[in-house]
């Protein structure tokens, strides 16, 4: 590993994460927080979760190794050490003593040994699994060629393990703060099979917070608390007692119940809400490492009809479908404080070898052109034999900001491409995100945010069978350029990593494969009187280990 790759890293996500502070440090006079989220969590499963929600509840009660801290550092978590090798494959963790589970169990190696594996395994289908693949043999048990027992993890005894590499990977240590890395206590797991992680009261936990009986999750209840954990090993750290959850999918009624005292934290999802806000106390814009864009179906299945589904895979009806896609008028309209897109990466989340951002070094040529976009459009239809088409595009209807932005889509790509008639599709956050990895769309409004500050936590996205890649796609330029920025000898030379990195996002730029639209921030309102609280661009956005509001 180079030193100076891991210090950028390090520096970099301290520029991207910030600590809100207020005076004062008695807690005696506390009240709880009142912390709302805007669609439901869909597990506590830390393998197989995967939306933003989810992880903003299961990371505050659950922990890996590693935690980033309010510097933005990989800070030891569970881990009381880890040390790497002088070629960066072998990395040996000791964990701290007398670990334990929030049911009493003893956390152990053999925990996260287990819990790797399960990860890893194509039974459990993980679509996180992916971020294992740093790990040495994870690929080749993820496509189903060799047996779990040939994973890189080995149990030296109750507080150590070994971890060997596939290759050099020198942002590790953050991979090991996220929740697809996290331990698993395989008794209980083994006990509620399938159910493991769909309620509260069938999941244990590790981290600053727990769930108790009262007030639990129960897979569908819009009001839960958790509570602060006994058994955590930090639990002088954790400030709040109790923080109480509400899921509020209406922006507007947020918006009141903060004014009337009722929450402490709500996101305003709507321009009307934004602008009614700007100069109420609390107002702020989270700044998150996080792209929305469009993804066609180019799998040849599950298409709405057969021309969908052949109109798709022609390069130039995505073209136009990219040039039609006025992004600043998606801004202004449904997501003011966002940033119009000029690659898959989002700026703010990662520098180059150079100090220059790397979606500034990386920018491609997305623009808005309805000229250009007809005539490929007709291009495209004349070379299918068609004179109109229909598409659908789907969307999280429960979820203000993408509603927002598929209307606005569909009356523009109406307006600009002749014959096209987009049928939208508006379904709650989780059917979309059931849809978008079943491949049953035409079009699909995803977003993705940044697990670690490095490019290839977005552009491993796309390489040919990843399960992220809902549309199908397959690019052998993208997967080689992929392939040389993270493997060596390339991925020990800084400014490599960054020309392969580039050659990516053109290559997905080239092919019309994707469409990213914007580079998401988030206003909200939060009570000035929180402290502690930790916002990271990238990982667990909201970290609320050390939060309490008097």
């Amino acid at each position: 590993m180079k030193q100076g790759k891991i210090i950028g890293l390090t520096s970099l996500i301290a520029l991207s994460g910030i600590i809100l502070v207020a005076c004062g440090t008695k807690t005696s006079e506390q009240k709880n927080i009142k912390f709302s989220i805007p669609t439901d969590v869909a597990s506590l499963d830390t393998t197989i979760l995967t939306d933003q929600y989810s992880y903003d509840v299961a990371g505050n009660v659950e922990e890996g190794l590693t935690r980033v801290d309010s510097k933005g550092n990989a800070a030891l978590a569970l881990a009381k050490s880890i040390d790497v090798s002088k070629d960066g494959l072998t990395y040996t963790v000791t964990l701290r003593d007398n670990l334990k589970w929030s049911n009493g169990d003893r956390l152990t190696a053999k925990d996260f040994v287990y819990s790797w594996k399960r990860a890893v395994d194509p039974k459990t289908g993980s679509e996180y699994a992916y971020l294992m693949g740093a790990v040495s043999g994870a690929n080749d048990i993820i496509s189903g060629k060799s047996s779990l027992d040939s994973l890189g993890i080995k149990a030296e005894s109750d507080t150590e393990f070994t971890v060997t590499l596939a290759q050099p990977t020198p942002y590790f240590k953050f991979l090991l703060s996220e929740p697809v890395y996290y331990p698993l206590d395989q008794k209980v797991v083994d006990k509620y099979g399938k159910q493991y992680g769909t309620s509260s009261d069938k999941t244990v936990y590790n981290g600053p917070f727990m769930f108790k009986s009262d007030k639990g999750w129960t897979g569908t209840n819009k009001t839960f608390s958790i509570y602060a954990n006994p058994n955590y090993y930090d639990k002088s750290a954790v400030k709040s007692k109790q923080i109480d959850f509400q899921v509020i999918s209406n922006a507007n009624t947020g918006a009141q119940l903060y004014k009337q005292g009722k929450l402490d934290f709500t996101l305003l999802s709507t321009t009307d809400l934004i602008n009614a806000n700007k100069k109420t106390k609390g107002y702020t814009v989270f700044k998150q490492a996080r792209t929305d864009y469009i993804e066609y179906n180019q799998s040849g299945k599950n298409a709405s009809s057969p021309d969908a589904q052949k109109a798709l895979a022609n390069q130039n009806i995505r073209e136009a479908l990219n040039l039609a896609t006025n992004r600043a008028g998606v801004v202004k309209t449904a997501l003011p404080g966002s940033t119009v897109a000029t690659s898959f990466t989002p700026v703010g989340m990662s520098k180059t070898s150079t100090g220059e951002d790397f979606a500034t070094y990386a920018k491609q040529d997305y623009r808005y052109d309805p000229t250009k976009a007809k005539d490929l459009w007709e291009k495209g239809l004349k070379e299918l034999g068609l004179t109109k088409l229909t598409l659908s595009l789907e969307a999280a209807g429960d979820l203000a900001p993408s509603e927002a932005t598929a209307n606005f889509l569909q009356t523009a790509y109406q307006q600009n491409l002749p014959g096209l008639t987009v049928n939208l599709k508006l379904v709650p956050f989780k059917q979309r995100l059931n849809d978008a990895q079943n491949g049953n769309f035409d079009m699909v409004l995803s977003g993705w945010g940044g697990d670690y500050a490095e490019p290839s936590t977005f552009l491993q996205l796309f390489t040919t069978g990843q399960s992220y890649n809902d549309g199908k796609f397959s690019s052998k330029t993208y997967d080689d350029a992929f392939k040389a920025a993270t493997t060596t000898p390339d991925v020990l030379e800084p400014a490599k990593v960054d020309e392969h990195y580039k050659a990516a996002e053109t290559a997905l730029y080239q092919g019309s494969y994707i469409n990213p639209v914007d580079f998401q921030a988030n206003p909200a309102l939060m009570n000035p009187k929180i402290t502690g609280l930790e916002f990271h661009s990238t990982g667990l956005a909201y970290d609320l280990k050390s939060a309490y509001v008097k």
